[in-house]
């Protein structure tokens, strides 16, 4: 919905509440149905939005919760194909080399010296991070078995990468006196690039030609991969297929795309949403506690390593502590 629409005193009401719902997982189709309605109900009143409505964030958050839907929520996620997974490489690559430059110009000022050395180990660390994304990618869509052969050679390639620049040791250099701008401008630019070609891509779709053993082997690779204990696995696969039994028709007319199924039903398994949160909550909380540790103990940011630190130990205690309030025994106390 063009913002143009609105009148100027409601343009900033309308922003807002478009930039809460946005990664809600509601359709385009049933947010710019639900924007006219509003924007109806405006000139009918000819009052302002916030008056008439109140706070928009509020307003957002109750119409994702009645608008959203699961079909979404998989056509928008890390597994449902290139674009999501070029935003998120790109977006690490972005903050990763933004960090990477300021820890340059701290260090070494405004040039420095590229050893071949540092060059492995941080392509190396930064292979095992893209390479996290991919793996993500291919674990929620299902790919059980590509993502174990895939997560091989990866760890491979890093731990080769390391032991070769361990080999190797310092003093080797591709190039002397690098202006840090320069060498900053390179590393940015294949994120930047990444990010730009992902917004231009067109949204996904949701595949809709299976077969009947396609489906079966991705809805139960899609209950896996949501953390659904083996025995709960068995029983609706054995459901679907006594249901097809009598149905007599294909698994896919009946229950319609397999990962939207078996996300809706982990989301109600009381024992696949307590793992989810403890895997989440231990990688989000474990991983900046692990950076502090690594900082403190190589001291690479000179007089900042203390502050740095913290900042990581912060972050910790911040993500454990929303990840708290989320837990999924809560409501049964």
């Amino acid at each position: 919905m063009d913002a143009d629409q609105w009148s100027a005193q409601d343009r900033g009401w309308a922003s807002r509440y478009r930039t809460v719902m946005t990664g809600k997982h509601v359709p385009e189709s049933s947010l710019q149905e639900r924007e006219h309605e509003l924007l109806d109900a405006v000139r009918v009143a000819q009052v302002s939005a916030a008056e008439l409505f109140g706070d928009p964030t509020a307003l957002a958050t109750e119409d994702a919760a009645e608008l959203a839907t699961v079909e979404e929520e998989v056509r928008t996620s890390l597994g449902a194909g290139l674009r999501p997974v070029l935003q998120e490489i790109g977006g690490r690559l972005t903050g990763i080399s933004a960090v990477a430059a300021l820890l340059m110009v701290l260090r070494h000022g405004w040039s420095i010296d590229v050893d071949i050395t540092h060059v492995l180990v941080a392509a190396s660390v930064l292979l095992a991070f893209l390479g996290w994304v991919v793996l993500r990618a291919l674990f929620v869509a299902g790919r059980a078995g590509v993502t174990i052969s895939v997560s091989v050679v990866l760890g491979a390639v890093v731990v080769a990468g390391i032991a070769f620049a361990a080999n190797l040791g310092s003093g080797h250099y591709a190039a002397r006196d690098v202006p840090v701008v320069l060498l900053a401008s390179a590393m940015l630019t294949p994120g930047v690039v990444l990010l730009a070609v992902s917004q231009r891509m067109p949204q996904q779709v949701l595949r809709q030609e299976w077969n009947d053993e396609q489906w079966l082997r991705r809805f139960t690779s899609g209950l896996r991969t949501r953390l659904v204990p083996s025995r709960s696995v068995r029983d609706h696969v054995t459901e679907i297929e006594q249901a097809l039994e009598l149905s007599g028709t294909s698994v896919y007319a009946e229950f319609g795309h397999p990962l939207v199924l078996a996300r809706d039903l982990a989301a109600t398994h009381r024992i696949a949403r307590t793992r989810r949160w403890w895997v989440l909550t231990l990688a989000g909380t474990l991983t900046p506690l692990v950076i502090a540790a690594l900082i403190v103990t190589a001291h690479s940011w000179g007089a900042l390593t203390i502050p740095v630190a913290l900042a990581f130990v912060l972050s910790a205690a911040v993500v454990l502590g929303t990840a708290w309030g989320d837990r999924p025994w809560r409501a049964r106390q």
